[in-house]
């Protein structure tokens, strides 16, 4: 098996978008730890989440013939990937979650970490209470660092709602967090009402 080259391979990307298996194949190996990554922070760490993420890649190769490439494959990745964890929401049972890879910083002594992962535990398992659009909101614009606006974009809708959609999940997850002494370091940041 070779390497496979950056996303932002242009070459690559034209081959698949005209169809070439090994340059189609290729691509969505480089997309899919950011098709994971996406969806285990919209989902969790579900039953479902090797389904969502083979779907969200069969609907990848699908879409490959139509990309324009007025925007980048990642931005279209993405906003499949958000469409995908729609349909998955309310149909997951929860499971053990472990933590993003990225999250607890792995020189942190041990206690940091576990303190880190059950943070993260109770965090998902305030996610699933939200109604899907406040969940895809909040995970978009205080998880993965969106804009609203950007995040209006990957969600397929205005601005104005994503902005509405976000208070409210950081209304929701404020009340039900608000004594949770797991989360006391990390939620002030995330609930952050000053969001352009």
């Amino acid at each position: 098996m070779h390497p496979v080259r950056p996303l932002a391979d242009d070459d690559r990307v034209a081959r698949a978008v005209a169809g070439d298996p090994d340059a189609v194949r290729d691509t969505l190996r480089a997309l899919l730890p950011l098709v994971r990554r996406w969806l285990v922070r919209l989902l969790g760490r579900t039953p479902d989440l090797d389904d969502a993420t083979q779907e969200a890649l069969t609907e990848l190769a699908r879409f490959l013939p139509r990309f324009e490439r007025r925007s980048k494959l990642e931005t279209a990745a993405h906003k499949i990937t958000v469409r995908v964890a729609y349909r998955y929401f309310g149909q997951t049972k929860e499971l053990a979650l472990e933590s993003v890879p990225e999250l607890p910083d792995p020189a942190a002594d041990i206690d940091a970490r576990i303190l880190a992962r059950e943070a993260l535990a109770r965090l998902q398992r305030c996610l699933r209470r939200l109604p899907a659009k406040r969940r895809v909101a909040f995970v978009l614009c205080a998880i993965e660092g969106c804009t609203p606006t950007e995040a209006a974009e990957l969600a397929g809708t205005t601005a104005v709602a994503m902005r509405c959609r976000l208070i409210w999940a950081r209304r929701e997850i404020a009340r039900m967090l608000e004594h949770d002494p797991y989360l006391a370091q990390w939620l002030p940041r995330a609930l952050e009402e000053d969001t352009p």
